[in-house]
């Protein structure tokens, strides 16, 4: 297995990652003024937000339809999130729906690396001829605040997995063998693909 280039620099400082726990209850409790926020502030409570609003919807969602549907909707969700975006990298490339190991390690590397610090724990994407793997210890999708709700962030990563598969006629399958929602330390992920 191999990273790309880039995967040798790094990141020894990403945007949010370092702030102090007491920075970031500060952040999660209101108790910052405007004047003091940087963007190591700004980030990591952007990152923070898409976490609660995933969790807050679950939650919502499941006091409204019940749990069966509320599994449904997440799954559709990530069925259209994890599919459009990878779609749209193949189009960017010129590859269509015809796409490679190196392809997903790309577009994998490309989403965590700009969804915030929880998510850039994913960062590196390792890849060969026929598999491209993502380990990491923390998933945006997944609170521990709320872990309860891992049920939804496993209908979510189910959905993003058919809807990789609809994007790449090249995709045979996605193995998920270790996952923070299912009660692991932590995550594993591989896109398996046809060989070349």
């Amino acid at each position: 297995m191999k990273q790309e280039e880039y995967a040798g620099r790094k990141l020894l400082f990403y945007p949010g990652a370092n702030l102090s726990q007491r920075e970031k209850e500060r952040m999660d409790n209101y108790e910052i003024k405007i004047e003091e926020l940087t963007a190591d502030h700004v980030i990591y409570s952007m990152s923070r937000q898409v976490e609660n609003n995933f969790q807050v919807f679950y939650k919502v969602a499941e006091e409204i339809v019940g749990e069966e549907k509320a599994l449904q909707i997440a799954k559709e969700i990530g069925r259209r999130y994890g599919g459009t975006g990878y779609a749209k990298l193949l189009k960017a490339y010129g590859m269509e729906d015809r796409g490679s190991p190196r392809m997903m390690a790309l577009y994998q590397d490309l989403v965590h690396a700009i969804r915030g610090p929880k998510h850039a724990a994913a960062l590196f994407a390792e890849h060969d001829d026929e598999r491209c793997t993502v380990r990491r210890d923390r998933c945006i999708y997944f609170s521990e605040a709320f872990p309860e709700q891992g049920k939804y962030t496993g209908a979510f990563e189910s959905g993003c997995f058919e809807g990789y598969m609809n994007a790449d006629k090249n995709l045979v399958r996605v193995d998920n063998p270790r996952c923070r929602w299912k009660g692991d330390s932590t995550c594993e992920q591989s896109w398996v693909y046809k060989r070349s």
